[in-house]
C-alpha cells in the first residue's frame, strides 16, 4: 500500500531525515491498520457495512493478456544480425584489400604535447641537463601549489554555498509550516462540512419529509451538458487544422521563393566571380613578363575554385592566356586538378610530410608555459615579469569566477526555495479540490444505496444504521488525514 499519494505527505517528507522518514511511515502503518484490521463478525448486518447487493466486479478485473511469448525469436534475430553484421565486415575489408591505383593520403601521426607538465617532462628526457631538471621541478612544485590552492577556493565555495542552502532550506520550511497547516485544517474542515451536510439530509430523509429530495440525491451522477463546449471544440479544432494548412502553405511558398532568390544569387555570384576572371586573364595578358605573372596566376587557380569550373570552361580561360602551348597545357593540367581533387596535402610545419611516421610539436599558453619559459631564460627580467603577471591575473580570475559562481549558486537557490513555497502556496486549493472528489467519489455509492434501499421499503432503523456508518465512513475513511 501506498503511503505518499498526497502532496502534503511529499512536501513533508522532502526534507526528513531517514529516521523520520521510517517513523512517519510506521506512523501511517498504524493508522491504516487501526482503521481496517478489524476483527469482522459474520453477524454484522448488510445495513451495518451498506453492502449492496447488485454491485457487480470491475470488467478489468477479467481481462487477461492473450500476447503471445516470443522470448526465442528476438534472440535468434539478434544472433543473426550479429553474424550478418560480421559477414558484411570481413566482406568489406576483403574489398578493400585488392590492390587499387587510387590510395588516400599517408598520414603523420602529430603528438600535440598541450599540458605543460608533459612538455617540462620531454624536455627533460631529450636533454637532460641542470636547467630542464630544475624546470621540470620547479613546474611540479608550482602546478602542486595551484591545485592545492585551488582545492581550497573550491572548499571554501562549497562550505559556504552549504551553509546557506541550509539557511534556504531551513526558512522554506518554516514558511511551509503555515502551507501546510493551511492544507491540513482544509482537509479537517472539508470532513466536518460533508458530516453537517449529509446528516441533515440523512434526518430530512429518516423523517420522512424529503422524499422528492431523496430521489433527486440518491442518485448523484455527477454529470453536466457539455455538447456546447463540444462543439465549441470541434469548431476550434477546424479552425486551428484549417490554419495549419494555410501556414504550411505560406510558409512553403516563401522557402520556394527564398530558394529561387538564392539560385538567383549564385548565379549572381558566378557572374560575378567570371567577370574578374576575365580581367584576370586581361591583367596576364599585359603582363611583361611569367614571373611577373605568378601571384596572378595563383589568384586565377583560387578564382576557378570557388565556382567549381568544369574543365571545358578551364581550358577556355588557359587558351585565352597569351601564353607558350607548353606552359598552356602545364596550367590547364594544374588547375583542373586543383579544382576536382577531393584531398590536399597538409603544411609540412603542422602535418608532416605525409609520411606514417611520428612527429612532435607543443602548443601550451597557461601560466606554467610561462614559468617553464622564466626558469629556462632566468636572467631574462621579461619572462619573470610576464610570468608574475599572467598568474596572478589567473588567480585573481580564478578566485573571482570562484566567488561569482557561489554568489550566482545562493542566488538561485532562494529563488528555487521561493518558487517551491509559491508552488506549494497554489496548490494547497488543487490539494483540497483532490481530496472532495476523491471523498464523494468514496460517499456518493453508499448514499445511492441507502436511497434505494430506502425506496425497497428499509424501517428507519435499518436505515439509521446504513446513515451511521455512511457518516463514520466520511469521518474515518479514505482519503485519510494526517497529522
Amino acid at each position: 500500500m501506498k503511503l505518499e499519494q498526497d502532496i502534503e505527505t511529499r512536501m513533508t517528507r522532502r526534507n526528513m531525515t531517514n529516521t523520520q522518514k521510517k517513523n512517519q511511515t510506521s506512523l501511517m502503518e498504524g493508522v491504516v491498520v487501526n482503521n481496517f484490521m478489524k476483527d469482522v463478525t459474520l453477524d454484522e448486518t448488510y445495513d451495518t457495512l451498506v453492502i449492496s447487493k447488485q454491485t457487480q466486479m470491475p470488467e478489468k478485473l477479467y481481462e487477461v493478456e492473450t500476447k503471445k511469448e516470443r522470448g526465442l525469436l528476438p534472440l535468434c534475430a539478434a544472433s543473426l544480425g550479429i553474424m550478418g553484421a560480421l559477414f558484411l565486415g570481413t566482406k568489406f575489408i576483403s574489398y578493400i584489400s585488392k590492390p587499387d591505383s587510387e590510395k588516400l593520403p599517408g598520414i603523420t601521426r602529430n603528438h600535440c604535447v598541450n599540458d605543460e607538465l608533459h612538455q617540462s617532462m620531454f624536455s627533460m628526457l631529450h636533454s637532460p641537463n641542470k636547467k630542464t631538471i630544475q624546470a621540470f621541478s620547479g613546474v611540479i612544485a608550482l602546478s602542486s601549489m595551484v591545485f592545492l590552492g585551488k582545492m581550497f577556493i573550491d572548499g571554501c565555495k562549497e562550505i559556504w554555498v552549504k551553509k546557506r542552502e541550509a539557511d534556504i532550506q531551513k526558512n522554506l520550511q518554516e514558511n511551509l509550516v503555515k502551507v501546510e497547516a493551511q492544507c491540513f485544517s482544509g482537509k479537517i474542515q472539508i470532513i466536518r462540512s460533508l458530516l453537517s451536510q449529509k446528516a441533515r439530509q440523512f434526518s430530512l430523509d429518516l423523517g420522512g419529509n424529503a422524499d422528492k429530495e431523496v430521489s433527486s440525491k440518491g442518485n448523484v451522477n455527477f454529470k453536466s451538458d457539455n455538447n456546447g463546449d463540444k462543439r465549441n471544440n470541434g469548431l476550434n479544432y477546424w479552425m486551428a487544422a484549417l490554419g495549419t494548412v494555410v501556414s504550411i502553405a505560406g510558409l512553403g511558398y516563401f522557402a520556394m521563393k527564398n530558394l529561387r532568390k538564392n539560385a538567383q544569387n549564385i548565379k549572381s555570384g558566378v557572374d560575378k566571380t567570371k567577370s574578374m576572371i576575365e580581367s584576370t586573364v586581361n591583367f596576364i595578358n599585359e603582363g611583361k613578363s611569367k614571373t611577373e605573372n605568378k601571384e596572378e596566376l595563383n589568384y586565377l587557380e583560387k578564382l576557378l575554385e570557388t565556382i567549381w569550373a568544369e574543365p571545358e570552361y578551364i581550358k577556355r580561360v588557359v587558351g585565352k592566356l597569351n601564353l607558350p602551348e607548353e606552359e598552356k597545357r602545364r596550367l590547364t593540367k594544374q588547375f583542373i586538378e586543383s579544382v576536382t581533387s577531393p584531398i590536399e596535402q597538409a603544411n609540412s610545419v603542422m602535418g608532416g610530410s605525409g609520411r606514417n611516421k611520428i612527429t612532435y610539436y607543443s602548443h601550451v599558453n597557461d601560466y606554467l608555459s610561462f614559468f617553464y619559459d622564466w626558469l629556462m631564460n632566468s636572467d631574462n627580467k621579461q619572462f619573470r615579469n610576464l610570468f608574475i603577471g599572467i598568474s596572478s591575473i589567473s588567480a585573481l580570475s580564478y578566485t573571482g569566477k570562484n566567488v561569482f559562481e557561489a554568489v550566482k549558486e545562493v542566488q538561485v537557490k532562494k529563488y528555487n526555495a521561493d518558487i517551491e513555497l509559491n508552488l506549494q502556496r497554489r496548490l494547497v486549493a488543487t490539494e483540497l479540490r483532490n481530496f472532495k472528489a476523491k471523498k464523494d467519489a468514496a460517499i456518493e455509492p453508499l448514499c445511492n444505496e441507502f436511497y434505494r434501499q430506502k425506496v425497497n421499503g428499509k424501517s428507519n432503523e435499518e436505515l439509521k444504521v446504513m446513515a451511521d456508518n455512511i457518516l463514520f465512513e466520511i469521518k474515518n475513511g479514505p482519503p485519510f488525514v494526517y497529522s
